[in-house]
């Protein structure tokens, strides 16, 4: 996935020029100052666009992919190709970005690969998190889009669905590989496939088909040791997915769900022989089993967390990991909990509650920033569109980061419904 084209300096956007020509003026554009050199911000997102977009093998496509991002970071509203071309002043600069959107050669591999690499020199992952995105469409054109029915409330909606690999980094969430979800109706269709030039030998892949493969592929290229993975297990078989993550070397937080099958494990990591749900391994625990453990992020507040070595009852054969079996409950909500399972024994429970925040910060990374950088934003009607729009989005949700790290300060709820102060301590 790495790209082989060496940066040519001009194309970093910032020199100026005394020809004319749209391919080498300056990427400021008219009546604006030249991008490097300026301010810090200016050159952190001149550094982003050189090392992102240096794949790209013709100084033109670089300096329309640099005006891309800035344009995703400046227009307001809607993420259009018009939109996005305004901030340069010059009216032909729509047409030239609608082609290197849609119509032009470039492969987006590459072009996340640098980015993922860059990011994590700058903001190293802690974690990988799976998160899935519906991107409402007011219209049936865009490539993807189908009637979706809202998991919430079971009306039927238009729109696409997007599977992203995302690192959650101290400093926020950001993208690094995403997959265009593509029903029967688009696969199935030869006149839909044409239309929207979809390649052959695209596959239908379902949201946690989707995210290991993407785990497997797109995280390796960061280059750092591999980090936890956490994903929703709820709809899958848990304990082949620990596995085949295990065989990667990449350890996991799951979730799963309450009846999910697990083997309790004795103390010496033997398994007791029984096969019970989650929900009744977590249920017959003495109440001291349970630690108070403050949760941070969009879960702020005391749970009550309980851990119990088990093990998947559907692992597959062979070597064979111990695990965990994290329950969690909120204090302000005792009948919710969710339940988590993970290899990452040796974790304290603290740090396994704040590690599995992160996919609720994620999420909301994804739903704030992440709209108004345009991930959600684009109507065009080709697959190659769609990925390469969706990669600029996301180098623009990095640089956004880089320029504006996520606030420290997160609200939080009281400690406790009757206002009582509670002490944390560690499950046992």
């Amino acid at each position: 996935m790495t790209g082989s084209a060496a940066w040519q300096g001009a194309g970093a956007g910032g020199g100026t020029s005394s020809a004319p020509c749209p391919d080498d003026r300056p990427v400021a554009g008219a009546g604006q100052v030249a991008l490097t050199g300026v301010d810090p911000e200016a050159d952190v997102l001149a550094d982003l666009s050189h090392e992102v977009l240096h794949s790209l093998a013709r100084r033109d496509q670089r300096r329309s992919g640099e005006l891309y991002i800035r344009g995703l970071l400046t227009a307001s509203g809607r993420k259009t190709i018009r939109n996005i071309a305004s901030h340069t002043g010059v009216p032909a600069d729509a047409q030239r970005l609608h082609h290197f959107i849609s119509d032009s050669t470039w492969h987006w591999g590459p072009v996340r690969a640098a980015l993922a690499r860059h990011m994590a020199a700058l903001a190293p992952p802690r974690a990988w998190v799976v998160h899935t995105a519906t991107l409402p469409r007011t219209g049936h054109g865009g490539v993807g889009t189908d009637h979706i029915a809202d998991p919430r409330t079971g009306r039927s909606r238009t729109a696409q669905r997007a599977v992203g690999l995302w690192a959650a980094s101290e400093r926020g969430g950001y993208p690094v590989d995403w997959h265009l979800r593509l029903s029967s109706r688009w696969l199935g269709d030869a006149r839909l496939r044409e239309q929207a030039a979809i390649p052959a030998g695209t596959v239908a892949l379902d949201a946690l088909e989707a995210g290991l493969e993407m785990v497997l592929d797109s995280a390796r290229t960061v280059g750092a040791p591999h980090r936890p993975v956490l994903l929703d297990a709820r709809q899958a078989p848990a304990g082949r997915v620990a596995a085949l993550l295990g065989d990667g070397d990449f350890p996991c937080l799951l979730r799963i769900s309450g009846s999910q099958l697990l083997t309790p494990l004795t103390a010496d990591g033997r398994g007791t022989g029984r096969v019970i749900t989650a929900r009744q391994l977590a249920g017959g625990l003495a109440p001291r089993r349970f630690g108070l453990v403050r949760a941070p992020g969009l879960w702020t507040g005391h749970h009550e967390v309980a851990r119990v070595p088990c093990r998947a009852a559907d692992t597959p054969p062979g070597p064979q990991r111990r695990q965990l079996l994290l329950a969690q409950r909120d204090v302000l909500s005792p009948l919710h909990t969710a339940f988590w399972l993970t290899d990452l024994t040796d974790w304290p429970t603290s740090a396994l509650v704040q590690l599995a925040a992160a996919s609720a910060r994620v999420a909301r990374d994804a739903s704030g920033p992440g709209r108004r950088t345009g991930l959600y934003d684009f109507e065009g009607r080709t697959f190659a569109g769609w990925h390469r729009h969706v990669t600029l989005a996301s180098a623009a949700h990095a640089a956004a980061l880089l320029l504006h790290p996520r606030e420290r300060g997160e609200s939080r709820r009281p400690a406790s419904p009757a206002g009582r102060r509670l002490h944390p301590k560690e499950p046992r």
